[in-house]
């Protein structure tokens, strides 16, 4: 499985994957088109510099679902990396492919998708409500510091699709 790697190789490799969401009979079906790598103790920003809960999920095996909740919207990331060592990554924005919603940002993604705490600690292996496809795409790959953080690694951990309009920010 592409998750046990590295969370900064992973957030790449999400990169054009088709995210799947099954909600009853409906499929929502988006493009990945943003990511965030985050690290554990010694990642400024990663939930996992603290003890408790969030830094127990990111030491979880690759593919389980991390979701917390910032401001009222709640933060989608698989666990990347081997068991016990805090890595995941924050997909931040998608394209809608087969329904029309505002998805350019971590929380907006997550209510256009109905994404909700209920999946934290869940697998996306085998999941039959979220899932990811793998599709080879030919896009170029932008990166930078990442959003929102008031402290940051040394090292741009952000990833997105070059010129795609549903980024959260170019």
């Amino acid at each position: 499985m592409f998750l046990d790697n590295n969370a900064e190789i992973v957030a790449r490799e999400l990169l054009g994957g088709i995210l799947v969401r099954n909600i009853g009979n409906n499929e929502l079906i988006a493009r990945i088109v943003e990511t965030e790598a985050y690290y554990g103790n010694d990642d400024p920003a990663s939930r996992a510099c603290k003890n408790g809960d969030l830094r127990k999920t990111m030491e979880m095996s690759a593919g389980t679902i991390l979701v917390y909740g910032v401001h009222n919207n709640w933060m989608l990331n698989f666990v990347t990396g081997e068991k016990g060592k805090a890595e995941a990554v924050l997909i931040r924005a998608v394209e809608p492919l087969n329904f029309d919603s505002r998805c350019n940002g971590p929380g907006l993604l997550t209510k256009a998708l109905e994404i909700d705490k209920s999946f934290h600690k869940r697998s996306i292996i085998k999941n039959k409500d979220l899932r990811i496809l793998r599709k080879k795409e030919c896009f170029d790959i932008e990166k930078s510091f990442r959003i929102g953080v008031s402290r940051d690694s040394e090292k741009p951990l952000r990833f997105y699709i070059k010129n795609n309009d549903f980024v959260s920010r170019k």
